[in-house]
């Protein structure tokens, strides 16, 4: 009864959902692209394959990215149906995959959607990275016999309290879970509180931390800040502190969006502002002073080459991003205060002083300054962040091992 409450107000939402794709197509076409794949239609098979088959959601461009590794590792035994929810991490899957790896848009967790998509595929398993939890996919995967894990997984305090008032819903879906993964104690103490029995969660530690250190040609630009990943909210903070930047004539900003389709926007707020702006695509001289990155892929290329990058996502209450990556390719890190969807990763770069934290932007400006006037410190806080990663790793071998076992090499 419960499920089929949730289902109904599923579907009297499917047109509200569908509208919002719609108005946000107007800014990335991505979101009307394959479509049809939120309903379960417009599906691909694999070419004639005797591998088991194994269904991954992961529901964005920083889950694609993180749980690459683990793709990689499992497509070298099974053919993967990978799924994600949005046009950048879409994208991005097609860019990293090429073989044993069928991309598409997640389908609307609605009972005859999700039985559609399973009825398709068959997998024999379904594995979900970090946070994805929908209860028509846990409840059809019970019902159909087919493991579902969750791989990497993470619950803030803030998603631990969604859940809690949720428990109606949640409370039983839970229980249908086959195995928990989690990266820390406290995520696997609070996956405990919502009914998780003690023999079916294990913590294995991140995956991110496996990130290969990338064959990554640095830009040849000037020195520059990178503010990577950022947020509404951000971006004017930012340019407000860069226009107090004392080295400012010796640096240029950067600003790299979480979604592209807002760079025209925050290029005329810079231009209001009185900045001389070029958009990355755009860019053919040193006249400029901000330069807006208006397309996806180049972030890696941007973060081995800053003499510094700030990690989007903090400044405002969106939860951060990882700084794995900035920390493998090199990049001083300062991060904002709102960081509690990494809380624990964040923590163990803290506690080596592989960061920089700033809870405003006159402290963003310091921090700034002070990377800009000491490199060899600089320098030491990047070294240090590469030490954390390095001591970090080995977490994909486990759950892949974990997995492989338990479904078998071979049909």
């Amino acid at each position: 009864m419960k499920l089929a409450i949730y289902n109904f107000f599923i579907l009297i939402f499917i047109p509200v959902f569908v509208l919002r794709i719609l108005f946000k197509s107007t800014a990335d076409s991505g979101y009307r692209k394959f479509f049809f794949n939120r309903f379960g239609f417009s599906l691909e098979r694999f070419p004639s394959s005797e591998k088991k088959i194994i269904w991954f959601h992961a529901v964005s461009l920083g889950e694609v990215i993180g749980s690459q590794g683990l793709i990689k590792k499992l497509s070298q035994n099974f053919d993967i149906v990978l799924t994600t929810s949005t046009p950048t991490g879409l994208r991005k899957a097609k860019d990293i995959y090429s073989k044993n790896v069928i991309i598409h848009y997640a389908p609307w967790d609605l009972f005859f959607i999700i039985n559609r998509f399973i009825n398709f595929y068959n997998p024999h398993a379904i594995l979900v990275f970090e946070t994805e939890l929908w209860p028509t996919m846990i409840s059809m995967a019970n019902k159909k016999s087919i493991p579902l894990f969750l791989m990497n997984g993470r619950l803030s305090e803030k998603s631990y309290q969604r859940y809690t008032l949720w428990s109606w819903l949640f409370s039983e879906v839970l229980q249908r879970i086959t195995f928990l993964f989690v990266q820390t104690s406290a995520h696997k103490e609070r996956f405990l509180k919502l009914g998780i029995k003690e023999d079916r969660i294990a913590i294995a530690g991140s995956v991110k931390f496996d990130i290969a250190r990338k064959d990554v040609q640095p830009k040849k630009i000037s020195k520059f800040i990178l503010a990577a990943s950022t947020h509404p909210g951000e971006e004017e903070q930012l340019l407000k502190v860069y226009d107090n930047f004392s080295a400012k004539n010796d640096f240029k900003l950067f600003i790299c969006p979480r979604h592209e389709e807002r760079a025209e926007g925050i290029a005329q707020k810079a231009i209001s502002m009185g900045f001389k702006v070029s958009l990355f695509s755009e860019l053919r001289d040193e006249q400029y002073e901000v330069c807006i990155i208006n397309s996806t892929g180049f972030l890696s290329e941007f973060y081995a080459s800053a003499s510094m990058a700030f990690v989007g996502g903090s400044l405002v209450a969106r939860g951060g991003h990882n700084l794995i990556e900035p920390a493998v390719l090199g990049a001083p890190i300062i991060i904002g205060p709102h960081t509690f969807n990494f809380e624990d990763i964040v923590q163990e770069f803290l506690n080596n002083q592989a960061c920089v934290r700033v809870s405003n932007q006159a402290q963003l400006l310091d921090a700034i300054e002070f990377f800009s006037r000491n490199e060899e410190l600089a320098d030491e806080y990047a070294q240090r962040a590469k030490e954390v990663v390095k001591k970090n790793k080995g977490s994909t071998e486990v759950q892949a091992s974990y997995i492989i076992k338990q479904l078998g090499e071979n049909n």
